[in-house]
């Protein structure tokens, strides 16, 4: 075999390799991408006492990708249960050892923090698989009683 004949070979194999390689990452990226994503939902109201907080915990499952979480609520509130009104309240979402550390009143990281409001609506992306608590945080207020009425979506792919 010439040089020619070598240098022609050495493409040619060059090139099916490198056919190879992008068809498997077609396959690879499809197959992943084409799977359906596991969505489950969460819903209802909870009421708040004055100066308190409640959470809701979401368990995402290992194996889990692209994970997401879709919030939206709206808040109500009364210093008598008579007499509702729209009312604010924080709301943050934070994985198990940043709730730990901030029912402890240490230093937490908030994935997401709503600020101050009365109705809010985010999705937001969740590192990994974890427990994550969605808190709607009341402890401003010595005197109102708080309704959250609230739909959570948890989206993901295994």
């Amino acid at each position: 075999m010439n040089q020619t004949q070598k240098k022609s070979h050495l493409i040619r194999n060059i090139a099916i390799a490198a056919i190879v390689i992008i068809l498997l990452f077609i396959v690879v990226n499809y197959t992943f991408r084409s799977s359906k994503p596991t969505l489950l939902y969460f819903g209802g109201g909870l009421y708040i006492l004055p100066s308190k907080f409640t959470e809701v915990d979401i368990i995402v499952p290992y194996g889990a990708k692209d994970i997401s979480l879709s919030i939206d609520f709206y808040v109500t509130e009364s210093t008598s249960f008579v007499n509702w009104q729209s009312g604010l309240i924080y709301c943050y979402i934070m994985n198990s050892g940043n709730f730990t550390n901030w029912e402890n009143n240490q230093q937490a990281y908030f994935i997401y923090n709503s600020g101050q409001v009365t109705t809010a609506k985010a999705t937001i992306s969740l590192p990994g698989p974890d427990t994550y608590y969605v808190v709607f945080d009341n402890t401003f207020s010595a005197s109102h009683f708080k309704f959250v009425s609230y739909t959570l979506t948890l989206t993901y792919y295994t």
